[in-house]
């Protein structure tokens, strides 16, 4: 392996041989890379040394489309739970007011993508239904890596090298490199869209955010 060369966890490497239809572009002046892709492969690669964001690519699906129309708008809540990805995924569905099965599943998969590529057996999820300008500055996380996804409402922005903002869309996920990452000289600056401008019934967020365990105990 060369030199500054960081491994790749095993699975992650398995993830990474599938083939996908993928972009990528500098993303900032003093950052690195963003990559784009129509399938989870855009996950893996966050571990290069060039890329800062991994973004993939989704569509709703019908169940999943049907369950999130009938859990926004609603109150300000931050769900967590944490532990293995599947075990994780259970209790933060068990804390939901409402059925929410295709949710669940879908939190759990992306519980076991994010675990294959940090290369851990747990995780930290975090589930919020947000109403204002939470977390509105530009910033790195102080983490190794953060999984976030939109589920509904307005998607995390992220700004290019020209200073422009890119809006994630709803369901993609976006895998950022954080400043406790070995290679993070890539981390792109990124946060919530502010949206205390806009009229009540179209501020609602429900946002998903999946860490590695013991960063904040």
């Amino acid at each position: 392996m060369g030199a500054g060369s960081k491994e790749v966890p095993p699975a992650a490497a398995a993830i990474s041989d599938e083939v996908w239809t993928c972009s990528s572009s500098r993303s900032s002046s003093h950052g690195g890379e963003h990559l784009q892709c129509l399938g989870p492969g855009a996950m893996a690669r966050i571990h290069d040394r060039r890329i800062g964001l991994a973004i993939w690519d989704r569509r709703p699906r019908l169940p999943l489309a049907h369950e999130l129309a009938a859990m926004v708008p609603a109150p300000a809540s931050c769900l967590v739970a944490s532990g293995a990805p599947d075990e994780a995924a259970r209790a933060l569905k068990a804390q939901l007011s409402r059925r929410a099965g295709a949710l669940g599943a879908d939190i759990a998969a992306l519980a076991h993508i994010f675990a294959t590529v940090a290369g851990t057996r747990t995780v930290r999820l975090r589930l919020e239904h947000i109403n204002d300008d939470a977390c509105s500055l530009f910033h790195v996380d102080a983490v190794r890596l953060r999984l976030l996804c939109t589920y509904a409402g307005p998607g995390t922005q992220w700004q290019d090298a020209q200073g422009r903002l890119h809006r994630m869309a709803r369901l993609q996920v976006g895998l950022f490199k954080g400043s406790r990452h070995p290679t993070c000289a890539p981390g792109i600056l990124h946060r919530s869209p502010p949206v205390s401008h806009l009229p009540p019934s179209r501020r609602a967020r429900l946002l998903l955010c999946i860490d590695e365990t013991g960063i904040f105990e």
